[in-house]
């Protein structure tokens, strides 16, 4: 498939395929015509790696999160793992921070009617 239906089907921008392309996180063939061919596996990919980096995950890190998709050595996966959950860990106590913080603006807002 094309970048366009590749785009399509897996709801992340051209621009950012070709981003995941220039460093080596997807890859492609190029056609008799010049144009990049993706393969189906690509979509899934695609897709995690835009949700990755939307959660702040950093490049390296969903590389090595593609990795452990295919055949990465037990090592790899338990380092992937130890990243993820501290990702993870760190996420949770934001969440915690932010519910604290509506609180004392609910309560704020309560107030002031």
């Amino acid at each position: 498939m094309q970048i366009g239906e590749l785009s399509r089907r897996s709801g992340v921008s051209a621009r950012s395929l070709r981003y995941y392309e220039q460093h080596g996180l997807i890859s492609a063939e190029r056609g008799a015509n010049g144009y990049r061919e993706y393969g189906d596996d690509v979509v899934t990919a695609a897709r995690d790696l835009h949700l990755l980096f939307e959660l702040g995950v950093d490049r390296e890190l969903a590389r090595s999160v593609l990795a452990c998709s295919g055949d990465a050595s037990p090592e790899v996966h338990r380092a992937t793992h130890d990243q993820l959950a501290a990702v993870l860990a760190q996420m949770t106590r934001r969440i915690d921070e932010l519910s604290t913080a509506r609180e004392a603006l609910a309560a704020i807002v309560d107030r002031t009617r």
